[in-house]
């Protein structure tokens, strides 16, 4: 149950930095929960195909395993997508000119959806 309740929270943290770096954050997290899925308990249905049996050790070895492959995920997001300094850290309100934080939906103030601004030529 412990190791679920981390995996759900690791998978909510790729996804928010992911959504800061202006990646999906859907994406990212699949990515790695399917990967750390792959890993953990596929592992023993993989090793057994190829006749070696389950040691008692080896179940901390593929936890482990997932769990440095959820840390590659995080840091090719951090190194690899997007640029920091030209991540958006406000937003200000069209209507009422509030500064909003980056990853507002509504404005706080007016509680105006948030529409993105449409170019002009």
């Amino acid at each position: 149950m412990f190791e679920i309740v981390l995996l759900i929270v690791a998978a909510g943290g790729i996804g928010a930095y992911a959504r800061g770096r202006g990646g999906n954050p859907i994406v990212w997290s699949t990515l790695g929960v399917a990967g750390y899925v792959v890993i953990a308990y596929l592992g023993p249905v993989i090793m057994a195909s190829f006749g070696r049996p389950m040691d008692p050790d080896s179940r901390i070895w593929l936890v482990g395993g997932g769990a440095a492959w959820l840390g590659v995920i995080a840091s090719a997001l951090a190194s690899c997508w997007g640029d920091p300094r030209k991540t958006v850290r406000h937003v200000v309100c069209s209507n009422c000119k509030y500064l909003n934080q980056h990853y507002a939906v509504i404005c706080e103030a007016c509680k105006q959806p948030y529409a993105k601004p449409t170019r002009t030529p």
